[in-house]
């Protein structure tokens, strides 16, 4: 009698073989190219969310299955070419929007064409040729195990060695068998199992194929310390937990915190009321109770994923705050004096002819305003109140008109002021850990509460203090992504100011927060905040100052602009262990 596999065997070598994938510019469109080698029964149809076109090849064979993703030409995202049967292959294209297309059959390829959504590209084409691995369709078929590859470097190694195996219609004891075998590891089976399995597992690790197989038919597979795998009903297994002997085993924690794990283990135990879990605050370390099996397989795995060592970031950041204020003032003021007679001495000082001789003598000078009572005299002053602060320039003028003397004032000041202050803190801290830094005070608030009284009356006042932090704060918080940093950046400047009513003080605060990627020593810069203000005010007399052309000579004017700039520049160094 000729072994099934034998047939098989047979069968698949007179299969088309699927050589290659290409993808080609056509004008407008985008052209798909499968080649084949001989001909093909053809079945196409449209999936959608995400659009997939998908082509069975029936008659056709491959060597090995292929995934292509990120292509990213003609509309094409990804390309995937499988055995989806014995004696079918499947060939899915991932595009980026549906389509209108075409398909063709010549002489050695399947053609699909369809219109080109994304613009020129470069054509694209792998070959998928090579030895067929053979597959089996028995029961208690043996497996065809991947070449081993060596895990690169920096990855974590495969667990388990990798299989390919079809079953049809097997028994579940057989398939088992037949994983036993592979791995070589002893296999005990419940009572109650039962039944046939049917799966195609493509170069998968031999664990996750028997778990996934198990899944689908409500079984479960557990690892015993010894060595040996039980595989039985879920239920039946954690029936056979509850009578486990309860062991207690503790867990130094090395890298965090006990407290950040005792949620996460009670979590676990929830479903065991005989478990529990105890810290120890002194040694930083976790008390757990539990069935044996439970410790093994789920409590040591869990606390050894948690615990471990936490990336440290250097942060070193400059703020700088920059305040430039502009001030330009001009005026104009007119002090006119009666050298016999009445006299406004707030401008400039006075005289008077005493003695009655025409001559002004020192003696004869004074600062006190002068009225003269029951004569004709006149004395004014203009814009005496409204004078430029700390002027620059002053120049001064006098006009004799008989008895009367004009002196006029013409002063100006244009002042520029800045103010530049830097901060520069250098802090370490931990992965997802804030780092503050201030520089600053903590200011007092008094706040005054009313108090209810016996009654509903109202009871005295009781006032209170608080405090507001002021000055330049910054609070980082970095997350480790590689070699690169995730910054949640809050940078604040701010200062009290004494209010003009009874509230107190107000607070002048420049304040930015955001979110920023950085590679490991690099530099981000963040500005833009800028506060301008301006003001105009002027004085003068009444009407003259607002006559055209002239009117600037009977008025001061002040005008002043202050710019406020924040700059933050933040600059994050990974921390790593030596070798690393």
């Amino acid at each position: 009698m000729i072994p099934i596999a034998m047939l098989l065997s047979v069968a698949l070598a007179g299969l088309t073989q699927v050589r290659a994938l290409s993808i080609q510019p056509v004008e407008d469109r985008t052209e798909v190219v499968i080649e084949v080698d001989g001909s093909v029964t053809l079945r196409d149809f449209l999936l959608r969310d995400p659009v997939r076109l998908v082509l069975d090849l029936t008659g056709a064979d491959l060597a090995a299955s292929r995934q292509f993703e990120g292509i990213g030409r003609g509309g094409v995202i990804a390309i995937r070419a499988s055995r989806f049967q014995p004696g079918v292959v499947r060939v899915v294209l991932e595009l980026t929007e549906s389509v209108n297309y075409s398909v063709e059959q010549s002489a050695g390829a399947v053609r699909v064409a369809f219109r080109n959504p994304a613009g020129p590209f470069e054509p694209w084409r792998v070959d998928l040729s090579g030895d067929l691995a053979m597959k089996a369709a028995r029961p208690g078929a043996a497996p065809a195990p991947a070449a081993a590859t060596p895990p690169a470097a920096g990855t974590a190694p495969a667990a388990q060695r990798r299989i390919t195996v079809y079953f049809q219609e097997t028994p579940i004891q057989d398939v088992l068998a037949t994983f036993a075998e592979f791995a070589g590891k002893s296999v005990v089976t419940g009572p109650d199992l039962k039944g046939n399995v049917t799966a195609d597992i493509r170069d998968q690790p031999w664990d996750v194929a028997l778990d996934a197989i198990l899944g689908s038919r409500g079984l479960t597979a557990r690892e015993l310390e010894s060595g040996i795998i039980r595989v039985d009903e879920v239920t039946k297994l954690r029936e056979a937990e509850k009578v486990e002997t309860l062991v207690t085993r503790e867990f130094p924690i090395k890298y965090v915190s006990a407290d950040s794990l005792v949620q996460t283990v009670t979590g676990i135990l929830k479903t065991d009321s005989a478990s529990s879990v105890v810290k120890n605050s002194s040694s930083n370390s976790l008390l757990v109770t539990a069935r044996e099996s439970v410790m093994r397989e789920r409590i040591e795995p869990i606390i050894n994923q948690l615990d471990v060592r936490v990336p440290q970031v250097t942060i070193a950041a400059k703020i700088i705050f920059v305040d430039r204020s502009a001030i330009e003032e001009l005026g104009f003021v007119y002090d006119i004096k009666d050298s016999r007679g009445t006299q406004l001495n707030t401008v400039v000082s006075g005289f008077q002819d005493l003695d009655g001789d025409g001559v002004l003598e020192e003696n004869e000078r004074t600062t006190e305003n002068v009225v003269l009572l029951g004569g004709e005299s006149v004395a004014a002053l203009a814009n005496a109140t409204a004078r430029v602060g700390n002027p620059t320039l002053q120049v001064v003028s006098t006009l004799v008109l008989g008895r009367h003397s004009l002196i006029s004032f013409l002063e100006a000041i244009q002042d520029l002021r800045l103010s530049n202050t830097q901060a520069s803190p250098v802090i370490t801290t931990l992965d997802h850990r804030e780092a503050r830094v201030q520089v600053g005070a903590d200011v007092p608030i008094r706040v005054v509460e009313a108090q209810a009284g016996a009654g509903g009356q109202a009871g005295f006042p009781r006032a209170q203090t608080e405090t507001r932090q002021t000055g330049v704060i910054l609070a980082v918080t970095p997350h480790v992504t590689g070699n690169q940093v995730l910054l949640e950046i809050r940078a604040e400047r701010s200062f009290p100011v004494l209010a003009g009513s009874d509230v107190g003080f107000v607070f002048n605060t420049q304040e930015t927060e955001t979110q920023v990627l950085v590679n490991d020593g690099e530099t981000v810069v963040i500005s833009g905040l800028t506060v301008i203000e301006k003001s105009e005010a002027r004085t003068g007399i009444p009407i003259l100052m607002d006559l055209p052309l002239v009117g600037a000579l009977f008025r001061t004017t002040r005008q002043q602009e202050t710019k406020q700039d924040l700059l933050i520049m933040v600059t994050p160094h990974i921390i790593r262990e030596s070798g690393q």
